[in-house]
């Protein structure tokens, strides 16, 4: 009796996988070359069944994901995607010089063979996103190709500093 009941809670789980699976294959909700997060857990998608996804994440650790658990996909890598970037100045920094000090960046980089391909839209400065405890925070954004976001933000970010310190600009950090 009790082995029983333990192989029909194991089935119920089982076909729950199946469903879900079924469902997200139909829907191609997940493909095999994706970065998503499902089940508090994010990755590149290495293959998906109908019982289960296996992810790899960043580290190189391999997750296997059972279908059943997966309540909500977050896929980044549909059609494109933001670079966001939240930029700590000093209080005491004129806001409009550095827009402009952000916008030349970004033609720098759109300029530049190697990220030409991949920035899809000028920069959106959206404008100051806090007053944190020792910084203004601007908040900005780039529209590029899916999977490329992390790229083009660690290169803007990398080049911002250089100019920002060709210019004098105070670089804060946000609490």
């Amino acid at each position: 009796g009790v082995a029983g009941v333990a192989v029909g809670f194991g089935a119920q789980s089982l076909v729950k996988d199946y469903f879900t699976g079924f469902v997200m294959l139909v829907e191609n909700q997940i493909r095999v070359g994706d970065w998503v997060e499902v089940a508090a857990k994010s990755g590149l998608v290495e293959e998906v069944t109908l019982r289960y996804v296996r992810l790899r994440d960043f580290e190189g650790a391999v997750h296997f994901v059972p279908n059943g658990t997966i309540v909500t996909v977050t896929n980044r890598s549909r059609t494109f995607a933001y670079a966001v970037m939240d930029i700590g100045i000093g209080y005491r920094e004129n806001i409009e010089r550095v827009y402009l000090l952000l916008r030349d960046n970004a033609r720098e980089m759109q300029a530049d063979p190697v990220f030409a391909d991949k920035i899809l839209e000028d920069i959106e400065i959206t404008g100051v996103e806090q007053w944190a405890e020792s910084a203004l925070m601007i908040r900005c954004r780039i529209k590029v190709v899916a999977l490329q976001q992390w790229i083009v933000r660690r290169e803007f970010l990398r080049r911002l500093k250089r100019r920002f310190d060709d210019h004098g600009v105070e670089i804060q950090i946000g609490r």
